[in-house]
């Protein structure tokens, strides 16, 4: 009778939170999450099977999958903002949270998710959510092949000053990233600079495919918002799984992913754009450049980031994989564990000089900080393409200091 006395109790604190009684709380969920808590749902594992994910592609599932009830956010229509997550997790094997997102019509929007790290013990995990302005719900939910134990769950709305100082805190843990972009890395963004500085309302589009997300995911944004107090920037992803230029430059898809949100700026980058064309850079060229044709057409700028890090191309010590690694050497041609190129970058300078845009090089910084860093792959990914939380760290502390060259624009 008292173990069914709790699980009501659990359940009624849950619906609560979910409600807004608890203040600036959005949602919380004390105790074990089971199979008896209000508006949970557990999904049958799919382990083994490859699944369509659509914010990443196709895949191998990543398991069974508990999911919350669809939580309306506390914020206004149209306001971006920032949500902490907290919960306590134990898992014998890697596995996953996730948040899905919502518009108001119930669309899904683009996702985020990363690792749950296995352990003897139960763990603190306190994560950061950027979440864009037509976000009006969102769905919690872990993803394992072998369980995973979640309990205390709490969301909640904060400022961007203390989504930036979760980004220090991660950041304090890593190794420290050496990075200066050129001073003119804006130069072919004066209205953006400018809106960085003025407070203008400004549609930043960023678009791509799941590693776009992960840069998206980054919570950079806190830090835009640090460095210039009086920018107003709208970030919003764009994505589909897998998916490059050679997609978006159908004048239907670009429609849909690009022209309908009337961007100020567009950011065109992910590890996707060449993959139908890896054989022929010339002609997966071409596909960036007629995206980049119709994006001018519509009166915004535009700036193309060459890849950043995702599968690992290193070599590892086959004896111990753990071990620290050395400094690795790298350069265009350096193939990765499924003997594919994926550090190019030339050719992306020279499409963005021939278009007349901004680039920013986003390979160079990441792959650098990758090989010196010593660390094996799974410290920066969350599985074999994608990046975990501190992956993401570097990518956004490199568009940061990117975004700071604004300064340099008269």
């Amino acid at each position: 009778m008292a173990t069914s006395q709790k699980t009501i109790t659990t359940a009624a604190l849950c619906a609560m939170a979910a409600t807004g009684f608890t203040g600036d709380v959005l949602y919380s969920c004390p105790g074990k999450i089971s199979n008896q808590t209000q508006g949970w749902q557990f999904l049958k594992s799919e382990a083994g099977k490859m699944v369509y994910v659509p914010f990443e592609g196709y895949y191998e599932s990543k398991g069974g999958r508990m999911q919350s009830p669809i939580i309306k956010l506390d914020k206004q229509s149209g306001e971006a903002a920032y949500y902490s997550l907290k919960f306590k997790a134990k898992t014998s094997e890697h596995c996953y949270w996730w948040v899905d997102f919502f518009d108001a019509e119930g669309k899904p929007l683009p996702d985020t998710n990363s690792a749950v790290y296995p352990g003897k013990a139960q763990a603190d995990y306190d994560q950061m959510l950027y979440i864009q302005s037509s976000a009006a719900s969102i769905q919690l939910a872990f993803q394992s092949k072998g369980g995973v134990a979640v309990s205390d769950i709490v969301v909640k709305k904060v400022p961007a000053e203390t989504a930036a100082r979760w980004n220090d805190t991660l950041y304090a843990e890593l190794p420290a990233l050496e990075f200066h972009p050129s001073p003119d890395s804006f130069k072919r963004l004066p209205r953006t600079a400018s809106a960085l500085k003025s407070g203008k309302p400004w549609k930043v589009v960023m678009l791509g495919d799941s590693i776009m997300n992960d840069s998206y995911n980054s919570v950079f944004q806190a830090l835009i918002k640090r460095d210039f107090p009086q920018s107003n920037l709208d970030f919003i992803i764009s994505v589909r799984g897998s998916t490059g230029c050679w997609f978006y430059q159908d004048p239907k898809s670009f429609a849909e992913y690009v022209a309908r949100y009337k961007p100020d700026l567009l950011m065109i980058g992910g590890i996707s754009n060449l993959i139908k064309d890896k054989d022929n850079i010339p002609a997966g060229m071409k596909k960036i450049e007629n995206v980049i044709d119709q994006a001018k057409a519509l009166g915004c700028e535009v700036v193309l980031l060459s890849p950043p890090h995702s599968v690992d191309w290193r070599t590892f010590d086959s004896k111990n994989e753990s071990a620290n690694l050395p400094v690795m050497k790298w350069n265009e041609a350096t193939l990765d564990q499924g003997k594919e190129r994926r550090l190019i970058w030339s050719p992306y300078e020279a499409l963005a000089k021939k278009c007349d845009i901004a680039f920013w090089n986003m390979t160079v910084p990441t792959a650098d900080y990758i090989a010196n860093s010593g660390k094996p792959h799974d410290f920066f990914n969350r599985d074999y393409i994608h990046n975990n939380d501190r992956g993401k760290q570097i990518i956004g502390r490199v568009l940061q200091q990117y975004f700071l060259k604004a300064n340099s624009v008269k």
